[in-house]
């Protein structure tokens, strides 16, 4: 099926049409999570011969002022979720192609040897998205009992040391993705706000310097969160709702292409017309919301399945 997608986009020239219709003064962002160097290079090859890099702070600023005529033809955000230990061999193509990505991060599991608690052998026995549908407390309850308490260290160091977050601050801009990914509308109100607002703090009195950006995990929110990210002063909010973000755009909705870490350039440009978000939202339809194949959805975000939580 992806093969003939693929072939079919190609054919039709329909990836092409998209980016000069939508993606031409529209600005494209799409989301990684922990993929290697030489899928990366690949696909950094592909968006420097059609895109035009640019970072979130000049997206912020042009819908601040106004002036959408100061980004670049086809602007191109490149961001990455949690703070994955892996993302620090991906430096030097930052360096080769001229780029500054936004890694957003946990702050109370990076730095630490705290696992990514959907990374666990207790999530996978337990089910992952059964996790994303409890009450967090109850979340929480389950991984300890299970063997894999969310406030101890693992065994094995995910995530980036502190060192490692200063030594890329020349190539990379650090935004927060709550401390602890927990899904935000499985937390009471005091809990969302700590997720949101403490960790900006955190991350900032760690970096030295400010942490203008979110992203929230899972994709999941409602008018609270967007209205407690307004509270702590972001600059940006990103979702994983797939599409274009213009002038007119909410800079605390910012739309987002989620890009599996592992994909073919073919299967990457597919992904960038929004083609499989939308046959992922047919598919969560007619299975219904409780199904296997729908635990990819919430609402209207979709995620491809090798993009993590």
């Amino acid at each position: 099926m992806k093969q003939a997608i693929a072939g079919l986009v190609r054919w039709t020239g329909f990836g092409a049409m998209q980016r000069f219709l939508k993606a031409r003064r529209g600005v494209t962002i799409v989301v990684y999570h922990d993929p290697s160097p030489e899928t990366l290079r690949e696909h950094l090859r592909w968006y420097a011969r059609r895109y035009s890099f640019t970072t979130l702070d000049a997206v912020a600023t042009a819908m601040e002022t106004g002036r959408w005529e100061d980004l670049p033809p086809y602007p191109l955000v490149v961001t990455f979720d949690d703070g994955h230990r892996n993302n620090t061999a991906l430096a030097p193509l930052f360096r080769e192609f001229e780029l500054r990505p936004t890694i957003y991060l946990c702050s109370q599991v990076v730095g630490t040897a705290r696992p990514y608690w959907w990374k666990t052998d207790a999530a996978g026995a337990i089910g992952v998205e059964r996790l994303k549908q409890v009450p967090d407390p109850e979340r929480r309850r389950l991984l300890a009992e299970a063997g894999n308490d969310p406030d101890r260290d693992g065994a094995d160091r995910q995530a980036m040391t502190w060192d490692e977050i200063a030594r890329m601050t020349d190539v990379a801009d650090y935004g927060a993705h709550t401390r602890t990914h927990p899904i935000l509308l499985q937390c009471d109100d005091r809990r969302c706000a700590e997720e949101i607002g403490l960790c900006r703090i955190e991350l900032e009195e760690a970096l030295g310097q400010p942490c203008r950006h979110f992203a929230f995990p899972n994709g999941d929110f409602s008018e609270r969160e967007v209205e407690q990210i307004r509270h702590a002063g972001y600059r940006t909010a990103r979702t994983i709702d797939p599409g274009w973000n213009d002038a007119d755009g909410d800079p605390l909705r910012l739309k987002a292409f989620p890009v599996s870490d592992d994909v073919s350039v073919d299967w990457l440009s597919v992904q960038l017309t929004g083609i499989p978000a939308w046959l992922r939202k047919r598919k969560a339809a007619a299975t219904g919301p409780g199904e296997a194949d729908a635990a990819q959805w919430s609402g209207a975000m979709a995620k491809p399945k090798s993009a993590g939580v």
